[in-house]
């Protein structure tokens, strides 16, 4: 005659077992630990502020894979780290213009990604928590002069400067 050491399936466990309590794995998965951590969005449009455009529309699916990838050929660039916003918006201004007038299709706009602020360094500004520049670049490229000229943009791959710099596509001329 065999003896079972395991109960047959269905059965209740012995009661010592189910008494014990398990302690629980307080470490995060693998797959957790991986994860991005979640953005926060752009603050709402106000008086005096557009939305922002939505990166991407305008333009055909593959498309929007290869820029976002950053598989289509960079055929300017511009950095705008340091500048004033009113600098900065005029050399936008000039340089997309001057872009589509040679022909680019797509150039890379460098904004950077901005002075992050601790809990305790609030200043006169406490709602504002990344730069100025790459926050407001994507709402002048809605706007006239410069909407003349993009037909979409998305955030640049990490070779070309990730979260601090943009694809922006120009359009053709006709």
């Amino acid at each position: 005659m065999r003896v079972h050491s395991t109960p047959p399936r269905g059965a209740a466990p012995p009661m010592s077992c189910a008494l014990q309590r398990r302690p629980k794995n307080r470490r995060p998965s693998r797959r957790a630990a991986r994860r991005p951590p979640r953005r926060k969005p752009l603050r709402p449009a106000g008086p005096g502020r557009p939305t922002p455009p939505t990166p991407g529309v305008g333009t055909d699916r593959r498309t929007q894979t290869r820029l976002r990838r950053g598989q289509i050929e960079i055929d300017a660039r511009i950095d705008l780290h340091g500048r004033t916003q009113q600098a900065a918006r005029d050399a936008l201004e000039a340089f997309l213009s001057g872009s589509a007038a040679r022909g680019h299709r797509c150039v890379l706009v460098i904004t950077g990604k901005g002075s992050t602020r601790r809990d305790n360094e609030a200043g006169f500004m406490p709602d504002r928590d990344r730069g100025v520049l790459r926050e407001q670049v994507p709402r002048w490229l809605a706007l006239p002069p410069l909407a003349q000229h993009v037909v979409t943009w998305q955030p640049a791959a990490r070779q070309h400067g990730g979260a601090g710099a943009l694809y922006v596509l120009v359009r053709r001329k006709k």
